[in-house]
């Protein structure tokens, strides 16, 4: 009985030695246990018997050196169990071009994506990045990634804001006449344009923002309609003179008993000046207004001093009114009289 029991031993050894690999003979346990093991590297997979007890001792038997570039879903002192699957992930290397510049190989994992790709580098290079493709592909090993720059510059500047000219028609000025009420002066403005530019190329400015730093003042002109004899509002900030004076009013016509001239007379209606009377027309002392100097007269309207008189001395002023009765029933009254401009 002990002799067979020897020799079904012996057999078995003989059959466990033809049967596995030699190598094979180096990993077997204390207890002698074998494990079937799936080791999935890259695209191949493939069923491994081992007796390795750890990955680590699995990696030494498959001769794969752990390194930086390898990497694996378990740690190295897993131990080995049966039915255990492993995978290996290498390391892949890829060219990146950046606006048509190379910027050397890069190393990445499998299913490493472009939008990831593109986030990595717009860490390190502080730049907005563009992909003209899909963005949630992975990349493939020792393709060119070719990328463009998204940038966006700044300017300021500032602007000059040209002011505009208004005209006034107004009452309120002689007609024929124009003055400048108010001098138009340019303001300023700092404006601000964003420019953006692809692969260094510019796409688009716009202006984003507008900051006014000083207003322009618009020139007014007032440009006069007033007749001669029409009346105007003195108070009115288009009323343009250069002084006003106090003087003693009275009135005349051109009838012979202001003027001692008759219809017939070749210089009835004719002032000094030699200007025909008419509304508006008034007498004064030449030392004291000149001839020709445009009036206006409170109550009575615009006016031009065209005549004189025996009795208009000084500070005294005769108003030409077409009836006698309109004349006298004026009288002598002392009113304000502006010299315009």
């Amino acid at each position: 009985m002990k002799k067979t029991i020897t020799f079904l031993f012996v057999v078995c050894a003989l059959v466990v030695t033809l049967i596995l690999p030699l190598g094979t003979m180096n990993y077997i346990s204390a207890g002698g246990a074998l494990h079937y093991v799936i080791v999935n590297d890259g695209t191949t997979s493939r069923q491994v018997l081992t007796g390795a007890r750890t990955v680590a001792e699995l990696m030494h038997e498959l001769g794969i050196t752990l390194d930086s570039t390898i990497r694996i879903d378990y740690t190295q002192e897993a131990l080995i169990t049966n039915g255990m699957a492993i995978t290996i992930e290498r390391e892949m290397n890829y060219v990146v071009e950046i606006d048509g510049t190379t910027m050397g190989k890069k190393a990445g994992w499998p299913n490493t994506t472009v939008e990831q790709i593109l986030l990595m580098l717009q860490n390190e290079k502080d730049v907005a990045l563009l992909y003209d493709g899909d963005y949630n592909r992975q990349i493939i090993y020792g393709e060119t990634l070719n990328l463009t720059t998204l940038t966006a510059r700044i300017e300021t500047e500032i602007v000059t804001m040209y002011y505009e000219t208004y005209e006034n028609l107004t009452p309120h000025v002689w007609e024929g006449h124009s003055y400048v009420r108010q001098t138009g002066s340019p303001g300023e403005k700092e404006v601000t344009t964003t420019i953006i530019y692809i692969g260094g190329v510019e796409q688009n400015r716009e202006v984003t923002n507008r900051v006014v730093i000083e207003e322009p003042v618009n020139s007014i002109i007032d440009i006069g309609q007033g007749r001669l004899g029409a009346l105007a509002d003195v108070t009115a900030p288009d009323f343009h003179y250069v002084r006003r004076v106090r003087m003693e009013a009275t009135a005349y016509t051109a009838g012979f008993s202001c003027t001692g001239k008759h219809p017939w007379d070749p210089w009835y209606r004719i002032t000094a000046s030699g200007r025909e009377v008419e509304h508006g027309i008034v007498a004064v002392d030449r030392r004291v207004i000149p001839l020709g100097t445009r009036l206006y007269v409170e109550g009575y309207g615009f006016a031009i001093a065209a005549d004189v008189g025996g009795a208009i001395r000084g500070y005294k002023i005769d108003l030409f009114m077409e009836e006698l009765q309109d004349a006298l029933r004026f009288g002598r009254r002392h009113l304000y009289v502006w010299i315009l401009e």
